[in-house]
């Protein structure tokens, strides 16, 4: 009796710690498109920046970012990660496979019909 009510409280701690660290204020965020922007000819030692619109419900946000292209290896179109969209700040925090999180400058956003 006593080992069943150890596991239940187990049980209902781990629950417990899950529902919380999945309140993080993230959600899914699906990419609709994804390119290398063209290299700047006069500043070559800058990282390379992408174009990347990332959609959640029904507006897609058309958003640039630099860094080096090892971070983006597993980003294509039609892939969902967890992202944190703040528009105030105008940035959306996506979490990539690799584990780091990445800073999404917002450019425009479009609403889909």
């Amino acid at each position: 009796m006593k080992k069943r009510w150890v596991a239940g409280l187990c049980l209902i701690t781990m629950m417990a710690v899950l529902a919380i660290a999945q309140d993080d204020g993230y959600q899914p965020g699906m990419i609709v498109a994804f390119e290398r922007a063209p290299a700047d000819a006069q500043h070559m030692e800058n990282e390379d920046y992408y174009n990347v619109s990332m959609k959640f419900g029904d507006t897609v946000y058309k958003c640039r970012t630099s860094g080096p292209a090892s971070t983006f290896i597993d980003w294509s179109i039609n892939k969902q990660f967890p992202a944190q969209l703040n528009e105030k700040a105008k940035i959306i925090l996506v979490k990539s496979p690799n584990g780091q999180t990445v800073t999404l400058n917002i450019k425009g956003k479009k609403v889909q019909k």
